[in-house]
């Protein structure tokens, strides 16, 4: 980042920021022939090599003006542009010579361009930002206060004549502890400050848009040996901006000469022409996965991305924040905070028909329907193992329990309890209900900071619950086939009357432990406590370092996610394979959890 700041005139300023920030990786990939995947291509390796590039220039001009001792101003106008750009390229070599060779560099019958998702994917993008705005902030004695603002914000991934949005906003505040009937009241013996604040603004969102949602592709692959263009997305001249509505009113008041402050706030943010896939009929030509060649899967999708939804987020959040102890030789500052959010989806498309979003694997545990939190878990119910049998118990929709069997012929695979044949294999669009919500409904942090004469110590809890996570990694690792198998397998069921959730092995069988169907066997609750840093730290007395003509030293430890308590099963209940798709949220299918980070270091000050 470089800036220059230029002070025009008093209380007239001019900044300007530019900053790039450029990252390169290289994957490397190698599937084995004799489990998983690889046994499909007989051994595979595949390198990618990925640069994404991002360049900002922001430009702002600030006036601060007082008049008099009573009124005070702060006008900031300003634009910003942002670039980004991404492109990887990678090829895949398969029919691995010997199982010695795990390098791309190796022994391979064939060599592949590479369309499978990341880490494997070729893939070329860029989009372009650029925002105007404007804001005023005005003060009467410290006592009322009121702020507008205003912004135009464009987005190259929407067509001529919808890239841009106008957004705005009005917040005010009223300090009731200025005012002379306070300060002459009782209440001035309690509160230090009492301060009412209200807002209203809209606000423009892009997050999860592809970068050119908007418009109808084709891409190149191959048709049999020769060169070909597919159709492979259906763009939408008339997709725009998402809008959000929010609407804040809080309180703020310290106590005991500041020592304790906290804040109260209720929201209320309503979220119209949410971008969702909407998945369109066959008749209207718009391509579908299982209607392209296997290399061309991941490009297409059966959907339009469609300004077709309403949601709403409503909760309250409260700060409390407390100097415990204050001493010369010893303090310790600590701040709460929790939140609490009701997510509820108002509208989607005509008819409010369900939207259905696939993992990064093939499941769709997720469910898009009004009157639910969004990306809600949708799954066919189990009921454990029949113990007489070791079968998988699953349920329809209206509670009658039904097993299944893959040793057994086809037609007798799905029976009831009792043995006679079931008519229908269950289903997740006639079976399947709604688990629970996938948006926690309450998170918080606690942060302490102790110090002891020159010792220092920190830690931030963090903690969040009221909701549910698709554990996917659970169902592979539980899957019949040609996987690696976690060690729950040894609880199998064996023998008559073994209670438990595995049921017997039957090798090909991707149903019973949910590979094949969502079941709520894997969707579990996502509570959690986490210790998300730890530290500790000393810092030298002033006249030792002023010895050695140093101003000051501190050595310190610290460590990232150093625990967690929760009753997930998975590795990390914070994860999501999904990134930030705003539609499938807290979906782990072979997700990497979030790492465990233990440094330790010395900051010396000249």
């Amino acid at each position: 980042n470089i800036y220059a700041e230029i002070n025009i005139l008093k209380g007239l300023k001019y900044r300007t920021v530019f900053g790039i920030d450029y990252l390169n990786s290289l994957s490397k990939e190698y599937q084995n022939a004799i489990h998983g995947d690889g046994t499909t291509t007989l051994g595979a390796a595949a390198n990618l090599q990925q640069r994404f590039k991002r360049q900002n220039w922001q430009n702002l001009l600030t006036l601060d003006q007082k008049l008099g001792t009573s009124h005070s101003f702060n006008l900031l106008l300003g634009n910003e542009q942002q670039f980004t750009s991404s492109e990887g390229w990678g090829a895949q070599r398969r029919q691995v010579g010997d199982s010695y060779f795990d390098e791309y560099q190796g022994g391979y019958a064939l060599i592949v361009p590479s369309f499978t998702p990341f880490p494997n994917s070729n893939f070329l993008g860029e989009n372009y930002l650029v925002s105007f705005f404007g804001r005023l902030n005005y003060d009467y004695k410290k006592k009322y206060f009121v702020s507008l603002n205003a912004r135009r914000d464009g987005y190259s991934a929407f067509a001529p004549g919808k890239k841009y949005g106008n957004f705005g906003g009005v917040s005010a505040g009223w300090a009731i502890s200025q005012e002379d009937f306070f300060k002459n009241s009782g209440l001035a013996n309690v509160f230090n400050n009492l301060k009412l604040r209200g807002s209203y603004g809209a606000v423009g969102n892009i997050n999860g848009i592809a970068d050119f949602a908007s418009y109808f592709l084709f891409t190149s692959a191959l048709y049999g040996s020769q060169t070909a263009l597919f159709y492979s997305q259906a763009g939408n001249t008339d997709l725009t901006w998402e809008t959000s509505k929010k609407t804040d009113i809080g309180i703020e008041a310290s106590f005991l000469k500041n020592r304790i402050s906290t804040e109260i706030t209720y929201y209320n943010n309503n979220i119209d022409g949410l971008v969702l896939n909407d998945p369109q009929s066959p008749s209207k030509g718009v391509a579908f996965t299982n209607t392209l060649p296997t290399s061309l899967s991941t490009l297409a999708g059966g959907t339009v991305p469609v300004n077709i939804g309403r949601m709403t987020n409503k909760g309250f959040e409260f700060t409390l924040n407390a100097r415990i102890i204050d001493r010369k030789d010893f303090t310790w500052n600590s701040n709460f905070n929790i939140a609490t959010l009701k997510n509820e989806v108002k509208e989607l498309a005509t008819g409010n028909a369900d939207i259905f979003i696939a993992t990064s694997g093939l499941e769709r545990p997720s469910i898009i329907r009004v009157g639910e939190s969004i990306g809600s878990f949708y799954a066919v119910r189990t009921n454990g193992v029949n113990p007489q049998n070791g079968r998988r118990i699953f349920q329809y929709r209206d509670g009658t329990q039904v097993q299944f069997d893959l040793s057994s012929p086809v037609a007798t695979r799905w029976t009831f309890l009792d043995g006679t044949t079931a008519p229908r294999a269950p289903d997740q669009a006639a079976d399947g209900v709604v688990i629970g919500p996938a948006l926690p409904k309450w998170s918080g942090g606690w942060d302490n900071t102790i110090k002891y004469r020159n010792f220092d110590f920190n830690i931030l809890i963090f903690f969040s619950g009221g909701n549910y996570v698709y554990n996917g990694t659970k169902a592979g690792l539980r899957d019949n086939r040609n996987w690696n198998n976690s060690t729950e397998t040894l609880k199998r069921w064996q023998k008559v009357g073994d209670v438990t959730n595995i049921p017997r092995l039957v090798f090909g069988d991707n149903l019973s432990n949910g590979s094949g169907i969502v079941i709520s066997e894997n969707v579990e609750k996502g509570d959690f406590l986490k210790a998300r840093n730890i530290s500790i730290g000393y810092t030298l007395p002033n006249s030792l370092a002023q010895r050695a003509k140093i101003t000051s030293v501190r050595f310190y430890a610290s460590i990232h996610n150093a625990f967690v308590i929760t009753k997930y099963s998975g590795f990390d209940p914070e994860v999501s394979a999904n990134g930030n798709n705003n539609g499938a949220p807290n979906v782990d299918r072979n997700s990497v959890p979030q790492s465990r980070t233990i440094t330790f270091g010395v900051n010396v000050g000249f």
